[in-house]
């Protein structure tokens, strides 16, 4: 299969062949439809994140946290999980069963994959930094 294959941090992923993963008793082969690209996938391959060598602790290795991606009975998920060295940004991908989440029918895969950093991102700030606003306003 195709996939961006790390090959020595600090360098750019290649798009190169890479095996096929296979999956185990518990775990599902999933088509990858869409990933993106974020800044933590960034720094892991850069080596510069606190935990490069641990998510990314053999190389070569595929890069990517989660996506969108098809089951094998064609229901649409979201998927996370995957076991080193592969990663999602793959034609193909392996997740425990217990890692995947329904897409809503009528949500394309890019807008799947782009929805969750943007809004965790929104959230965040509005959650925490909002509960801080309030501390700082009773006193």
């Amino acid at each position: 299969m195709k996939a961006a294959v790390l090959h020595k941090f600090g360098e750019v992923p290649r798009y190169e062949e890479f095996p096929d993963p296979v999956p185990g008793p518990d775990e599902v082969l999933i088509q990858v439809k869409a990933v993106a690209l974020e800044n933590v996938d960034k720094m892991m391959a850069e080596g510069k994140h606190f935990a490069s060598r641990q998510f990314l602790s053999q190389l070569p290795a595929i890069v990517g946290f989660d996506g969108i991606g098809e089951l094998p009975d064609g229901k649409i998920v979201g998927f996370g999980g995957i076991k080193p060295p592969y990663g999602a940004m793959a034609e193909k991908a392996i997740v425990p069963k217990t890692n995947t989440v329904p897409v809503p029918e009528g949500i394309d895969a890019v807008t799947a994959a782009a929805l969750p950093a943007s809004a965790l991102s929104s959230l965040f700030p509005l959650k925490w930094g909002g509960q801080s606003f309030n501390q700082a306003k009773r006193f």
